[in-house]
């Protein structure tokens, strides 16, 4: 009998190895994501509950900056975030002797080492082994390190030989099985954000990351977590919403201190003074300016563009039929709600100088509203996953760019899916054995296991 995909995947590449693979990448993303059950009980039995993680510091010091919690008395508390897998670590990594981590007040960690010193009393520890808002094997496959998204220098593998002489149908059966098993990670994911965070604010969080594409997917996430979508919607002006957005992100300029080109000015002042009515109820959440990657970015896809088409997305009349279309997996009027999003300024512009660019772009192109389709609707939609398959057959395909280039030439040899296999499910397929097996490395080849799995099917 043919060996499935999913089964060679948990065979093979998600053995059971609690120590390496528990590492603290996989604990500060299940904290990133607060995929915890709130509130959250300390080891001296305190409750606290999470209003905000923090903002992930990639940098030297503690995991997450300005984290915001509550204690059982109402009071308010900020500090900074250090994740751990046992609590010793604290002392092994002479954490107490660093004033970079003056400022923390909750020590994470996976589980407690009996016979470790106490951290410091100033510090809530927590031990995450019994309060996470899903199993950890499903967290743990989930959060796999993803693969480096290479633009050029790949070569092809060994197994391009195997792939490309298979019956074109046997091929893209192959593909859609691995795009079926990457579309259940997402379902799985899914399912736990809107267990932890509710459905609205799990599609919010969804939105935000697709449009930061990878340069500023995690920004762009942080922004979603700190500006929740229910504190818009209950503004009355879209002014105040975009205002809010752009200074949480820490984009918007002080105009009485920062030249800005006249094409932009009065749209600056409009938003700054707006700003300023909101701006210390929200000073506790506005993202460090080192969390975003400005360079290298397109123009048509600055993040200043795509902030505006989150602004855009968060006006009621928009987001609440949006929103009914990712619940009812409808892709035509999810599709189109995208498409329709525009901004009077943005559209031309990619930032505040005033530069035009060299003509008018959507601020949700084609290509990346189609992926969103995979990456929001498809994970999210209320319905089965018959239902869901029939529907896909219909959604348009998008473009080559990306990983996805980058995972043809390494698996066929060519820069873009032949035309037998440009499904949706292929597509995705071909990622996701790019991610389980070549991990963007140029001797991946050498023990992978693909070769033998092509052989068992």
């Amino acid at each position: 009998m043919a060996v499935s995909y999913r089964h060679w995947i948990h065979k093979y590449i998600l053995r059971e190895e609690p120590g390496p693979i528990l590492s603290e990448s996989i604990l500060q993303r299940i904290w990133f994501e607060s995929l915890v059950r709130n509130p959250l009980s300390t080891l001296h039995g305190e409750k606290i509950s999470l209003n905000h993680p923090g903002f992930w510091n990639h940098r030297a010091g503690p995991d997450f900056l300005r984290a915001s919690f509550s204690t059982a008395d109402g009071s308010l508390h900020e500090g900074d975030v250090e994740i751990h897998r046992h609590s010793s670590d604290w002392h092994a990594h002479r954490h107490s002797d660093n004033p970079l981590y003056q400022k923390v007040s909750l020590h994470v960690f996976w589980q407690l080492d009996p016979t470790s010193p106490p951290s410091p009393s100033s510090i809530c520890q927590i031990a995450l082994a019994d309060q996470l808002a899903a199993p950890l094997t499903e967290l743990i496959s989930l959060f796999q390190s993803s693969t480096p998204e290479m633009t050029s220098g790949e070569k092809p593998g060994r197994c391009r030989q195997t792939l490309l002489s298979l019956p074109p149908d046997k091929l893209r059966e192959i593909l859609e099985e691995a795009g079926w098993h990457r579309l259940r990670q997402r379902r799985s994911l899914a399912q736990a954000r809107v267990a932890a965070h509710g459905f609205d604010q799990s599609a919010w969080i969804a939105l935000a990351e697709g449009l930061g594409f990878s340069e500023n997917r995690e920004p762009f996430a942080s922004l979603a977590r700190a500006v929740p979508i229910q504190h818009l919607l209950e503004l009355s002006d879209s002014t105040s919403r975009e205002a809010i957005l752009y200074g949480a992100a820490g984009f918007l300029p002080d105009p009485t201190r920062t030249p800005c080109s006249p094409r932009a000015q009065g749209l600056i002042q409009r938003l700054w003074d707006k700003w300023w009515e909101f701006r210390e109820l929200w000073r506790d959440r506005i993202l460090p300016s080192s969390c975003w990657r400005l360079g290298g970015t397109r123009p048509n896809n600055s993040p200043l563009r795509r902030l505006a088409a989150l602004s855009f997305m968060a006006e009621p009349e928009v987001w609440n039929p949006w929103l009914e279309s990712v619940r009812k997996g409808n892709a035509e009027d999810f599709f189109a709600q995208l498409k329709a999003v525009s901004h009077p300024f943005w559209n031309q512009h990619s930032a505040w100088n005033g530069r035009i660019l060299s003509a008018p772009s959507r601020l949700v192109g084609l290509d990346r509203a189609t992926a969103l389709l995979f990456h929001i609707l498809a994970p999210l939609a209320e319905i089965c996953e018959k239902d869901l398959m029939q529907r896909m057959v219909a959604w348009p395909i998008g473009g080559d760019a990306g990983m996805l280039r980058s995972a043809c030439l390494r698996l066929l040899g060519v820069p873009f899916p032949p035309p037998d296999i440009r499904s949706h499910l292929a597509r995705e397929g071909l990622l996701q054995i790019y991610r389980d097996f070549c991990r963007g490395e140029a001797d991946a080849c050498r023990d992978c296991s693909m070769p033998d799995f092509l052989k068992h099917r």
